[in-house]
């Protein structure tokens, strides 16, 4: 892609600021602009794309799936017109739409899809595992058939509604998808076609995709820019930017101007990350414990988030509304006589400066976060942790290098996150036993291990409620980190945007507002 964004998107802001309507008049836009603080979540391919949801969503925009989800989180077709379930069989069965043509012009069908599920397999893609599928064939060029060799209760949801179609046409010659970045790397049957993409200003345009399928999209272009989020509030009262993540303190002083509130429901979780993998002192599920017995979460709910967030719970739980949650899951309520104790168990003595020592080696830990995201949250767990006796380092990264860091193992205590929680109970797994920066892979408790498989296999709902329940029980014994809350976040928009939150999120969970339905004709 050209990387001469910089200088167009100063001309399309100029040229479509004249053109845009104002904050909630309600006229069809030829523009949309989001801010995002970040900026660069990747090259939005589906290999290209970071793997946080915000590179799901820039990637979703141009590739589809069989199926998507509603504002309501209802089931709606995609590539797929319709679909069913032989339980007997355990095969799903697909009738693709016959009107579908990639970007490039070529026709989709089966052959597609079929080389997908095939190419995932030879080369793995983060988002989804095949390990459950069996068989991928077609029945005609619009009718697949996906075997599945075991039971997979989230089948709809983690795979047919995550995994993005790519072309046999193009991909069958890529051989390092991870590395390729050609033109013909982002041809799709998505609602939106990649114009321009800079990755050193974190700048997306798209450009509406003038025969999708599914309807007629409803904007001409939709830009992504970075903008800090502290400005972002100006921005949207200006003009310059049509939607974008605000401070939550400005929430009402926006909506008594006219801008639409869209709250984010609590399925984001801020957590602790332990290093219980090389660390023989995090090893040890006592210490976890004492840690979690010294972290003030309500202290961090008030004067790092300036209340708006909602205290994490021990068993690392979906919201409260979720047919997922445990109400009864027993917490570590803040107390440092219970952490000293904890300590001084394991054969800890305090000593000089109030901190704890054995054989001559003070208790130190080393906190990592990243930059300007928790450094507040990481200046009260240090003074908390600091006070139980514990000295602790508190260093900021970059956030991409912090991932990379808790992936690798790298460091002692991080204050890390990830969405996905309103989703199906396969993000607990997802986050807890597979790979990845955003999982705490925690193998130990071989008993809680088994259950969490055994749930994804569970079809009967009731009974899966069941085993999801003592799993949330399980983790808040082992404690392999601590969740410390649940940020409430607000999104601001004019009409323009017209964009929504997802009931239980989009594709596995993502709580991002920006489906791409919203920008097709009602």
């Amino acid at each position: 892609m050209k990387k001469t964004f910089v200088l167009l998107l100063t001309f399309i802001l100029t040229i479509f600021c004249i053109s845009c309507s104002a904050a909630g008049t309600g006229e069809t836009a030829d523009i949309v602009r989001i801010g995002d603080s970040t900026g660069d979540w990747g090259f939005p391919s589906p290999y290209g794309m970071y793997s946080r949801g915000p590179g799901y969503i820039r990637m979703s925009l141009i590739f589809d799936t069989l199926i998507w989800k509603d504002k309501e989180g209802n089931v709606i077709p995609m590539l797929a017109e319709s679909y069913d379930y032989d339980e007997e069989g355990n095969t799903y069965t697909f009738k693709l739409r016959e009107d579908i043509k990639w970007h490039d012009g070529e026709p989709f069908d089966a052959s597609d899809v079929i080389f997908t599920f095939n190419y995932i397999k030879e080369h793995p893609w983060v988002w989804v595992d095949p390990g459950s599928i069996k068989s991928v064939t077609q029945d005609g060029s619009y009718v697949v058939k996906i075997a599945l060799n075991k039971k997979y209760a989230p089948f709809l949801n983690n795979i047919a509604g995550t995994l993005p179609i790519i072309p046999e046409h193009i991909w069958k010659n890529i051989r390092e998808p991870l590395s390729y970045t050609g033109d013909d790397a982002l041809t799709g049957t998505g609602p939106f076609i990649l114009k321009d993409y800079n990755n050193s200003e974190g700048s997306y345009l798209y450009e509406a995709n003038p025969g999708y399928y599914y309807g007629r999209v409803n904007i001409e272009k939709l830009v992504f820019v970075k903008v800090s989020g502290e400005t972002t509030p100006a921005m949207l009262e200006s003009g310059e930017i049509d939607a974008g993540s605000i401070p939550a303190d400005v929430a009402e002083d926006l909506k008594d101007k006219g801008f639409i509130m869209e709250e984010e429901p609590p399925v984001w979780a801020a957590k602790l990350i332990i290093n219980h993998h090389s660390n023989d002192l995090l090893k040890e599920k006592s210490f976890r414990h004492a840690l979690a017995y010294a972290i003030d979460r309500k202290q961090i709910v008030e004067i790092s988030q300036r209340g708006f967030a909602v205290e994490g719970s021990a068993g690392l739980m979906p919201p409260a509304n979720s047919l997922w949650y445990n109400e009864n899951i027993p917490q570590y309520e803040y107390s440092i006589e219970k952490t000293r104790q904890l300590i001084e168990d394991l054969g800890w003595t305090e000593g000089e400066g109030g901190y704890y020592s054995k054989d001559g080696d003070m208790l130190s830990l080393e906190l990592a976060v990243s930059q300007g995201d928790f450094e507040r949250d990481g200046q009260i767990v240090k003074e908390n942790l600091e006070k139980a006796g514990i000295k602790i380092d508190l260093v900021s990264y970059e956030s991409k290098t912090l991932d990379n860091m808790i992936e690798n193992w790298n460091f002692d205590l991080a204050i890390s996150g990830h969405g996905g929680l309103g989703g199906d109970p396969e993000s607990l797994n997802s986050v807890v036993i597979d790979g990845g920066f955003n999982s705490v892979r925690y193998y130990e408790n071989e008993e809680l291990v088994g259950l969490m498989q055994a749930q994804l296999e569970e079809m009967d709902t009731m009974l899966r409620k069941e085993m999801v329940y003592e799993i949330q029980e399980m983790y808040a014994e082992e404690l392999p980190s601590i969740t410390l809350y649940y940020p409430k976040w607000f999104w601001a928009h004019n009409e323009k945007a017209n964009i929504f939150y997802t009931e239980g999120g989009i594709s596995t969970g993502i709580p991002i507002p920006i489906n791409k339905i919203a920008f097709l004709e009602k």
